[in-house]
Parts: structure tokens; C-alpha cells; sequence
């Protein structure tokens, strides 16, 4: 965005104050409405995604996802517009991690932990109230924005909560020099990766697919607890969010074991809601060399 136009988004931002969430779900409604049938947005994409992760489902079938995931799409977009001007206390309400003490034994016992989060229902709650059910730094790892304003706007946003944003180009230094305490890092680890030399490959619903290494390769490396967190939507505008071991012992892994093992977790989940994921994004588009 440029500046004017974040000017115009914190004032309509601001409106979204006055917005009961009844009236939010409809503009919803209408907006997933709009994006499927009149914009047609990503809407090959989509359909693309979902043949290949269903092959065993009917057209019908297939098209009721679809329609489930545009409307899951339009409730993140316009929940996280009006997250920005909702107490933090509100947020807590909507957002309730179940078991914490999964992570907090962890981090009471004095080692930090990596939580490997995904696109699944909505993320940007989950991300900015970890901090509140954790007690200690929690890192979220971000790609820089090139306008640097929107940059600092969308932080200050997601770290209302407490979570500490860091420029992925910065993590390793920044995981360096706080190895004297306990801290949480939050790696959203369910997307293709920009390197086909640094990806890892794996089998995600029975396709050779490329991955981020992130998580694998530092939990490797400081030997840090690696964790999923699943987000369930209990209705619409309410969630809760479980934690799920990945790997206690992240030295004895092999290369590419905790990037497998997550992405089974993943792949679970989402085959048991699959209207809850992000299928707007090209998640086959890298193949591998021979």
C-alpha cells in the first residue's frame, strides 16, 4: 500500500469498530460471494488444488469445499480488519488455547520451542495471542514488506498481543542471542518454498511436493521442541487452538523428518475440515528436478 492508501485503510479500519460481528458475517457472505462468482479470484487455483488433494471426490463435493473455503477466506480477511481495533481482551475471548502446558513444561524446564503454525482457519488470531498463553518472548518470522510504513503498521498490529515480529533474514541471529532464556518461535511452515535448492521434498496427500526447511533445519540445529498448533473454528468469529508434539528430541531427527512429520499432522487436519486451509495459493507450482 502506498501511503494514501494506508491512510484509507486505517480510517475504514477504525469504522470497523462499530461493526457487530452478526453484520461482519454478512459482508462476509456477501464479499466470498463476490470473490467466487463475480471476480473469479484464484478460483482456478483453487479448484486445481482441491482435484489434486481429492481425487476421490465428486464435482459436488468439490464445490462445496470450494464454497466453504472462500467464505473461510472472507471471515479471516475481515476478522483480522477488525482485530485492529478490538481490545486484546476480546481476542482472548475468541481465541483459547486448550492445552498450554503441552509448551509450557518445555519452556518451565528452561528449553525454547518451535511452533509451526499453518493457514488453517484464522492464523492471525492464533499468531497474536500465542505470547498470552505462553508467558515468555514469542518470535514470529515475517517476509519484509518493500513499503515499509505497511510493514510497520501490520507489526505494531500483530504484536498487540506481545509476539515479537523479526525479518526472517534475521531469525538465526536474533535465536543466537536469546539462548540464554526460554523463548517461542512461530514458523508458518505449510508454504512452497521461493528455493528449489534449499526445499525439502516430501509426500503431502500422495503428491511430491516442495518445502519450506525452516523449522527442520533450526530445531536441528539448537535442538529447540518442535510443535504444531492446530486451530479449530468452534463458529464462526471463535476459535481454539491445540498443541501438538512434532518432535521432543529435534538432535536425533534426521534431515527432513520433522518437515514429514509435520506435514502429516497438517494433512490430517485438513482432510478432517479441508473448507479451513489457504487453497488460493499454488502449493504444486515447484517440481522437481530430475
Amino acid at each position: 500500500m502506498s501511503a494514501i492508501q494506508l491512510f484509507v485503510f486505517n480510517i475504514v479500519a477504525g469504522l470497523f469498530r462499530f461493526v457487530p460481528y452478526p453484520l461482519l458475517y454478512v459482508f462476509s457472505d456477501i464479499l466470498a460471494f463476490v470473490l467466487r462468482n463475480v471476480a473469479g479470484y484464484r478460483k482456478q487455483v483453487i479448484l486445481n488444488n482441491l482435484t489434486k488433494a481429492f481425487p476421490e471426490k465428486s464435482t459436488a463435493e468439490i464445490n462445496s469445499i470450494v464454497g466453504e473455503t472462500y467464505r473461510n477466506l472472507t471471515d479471516i480477511i475481515l476478522e483480522t480488519v477488525k482485530s485492529f481495533t478490538t481490545p486484546v481482551s476480546g481476542l482472548q475471548r475468541r481465541c483459547v488455547f486448550r492445552n498450554p502446558e503441552t509448551v509450557t513444561d518445555v519452556l518451565n524446564g528452561g528449553k525454547s520451542v518451535l511452533l509451526a503454525g499453518s493457514h488453517t482457519c484464522n492464523w492471525e488470531y492464533a499468531g497474536t495471542m500465542l505470547p498470552t498463553a505462553l508467558h515468555v518472548p514469542v518470535f514470529g518470522a515475517y517476509k519484509p514488506l518493500t513499503n515499509k510504513p505497511t510493514e510497520a503498521f501490520l507489526n505494531q498490529k500483530r504484536g498487540r498481543g506481545g509476539m515479537i515480529p523479526i525479518p526472517m533474514e534475521s531469525m538465526m541471529a536474533e535465536l543466537r542471542r536469546s539462548q540464554s532464556r526460554p523463548t517461542a518461535t512461530i514458523l508458518i511452515s505449510d508454504q512452497s518454498p521461493s528455493s528449489r535448492k534449499r526445499a525439502q521434498w516430501i509426500s503431502f496427500f500422495g503428491r511430491d511436493t516442495a518445502c519450506l526447511p525452516g523449522a527442520d533445519i533450526i530445531s536441528r540445529m539448537f535442538d529447540y521442541p518442535v510443535f504444531s498448533y492446530r486451530i479449530t473454528r468452534v463458529r464462526r468469529g471463535y476459535y481454539e487452538v491445540t498443541f501438538i508434539p512434532v518432535c521432543m528430541n529435534p538432535s536425533e531427527a534426521g534431515e527432513g523428518a520433522i518437515t514429514r512429520r509435520y506435514h502429516e499432522l497438517l494433512e490430517q487436519e485438513i482432510r478432517e475440515n479441508p473448507g479451513n486451509w489457504l487453497w488460493s495459493h499454488k502449493r504444486w507450482k515447484m517440481q522437481r528436478l530430475v
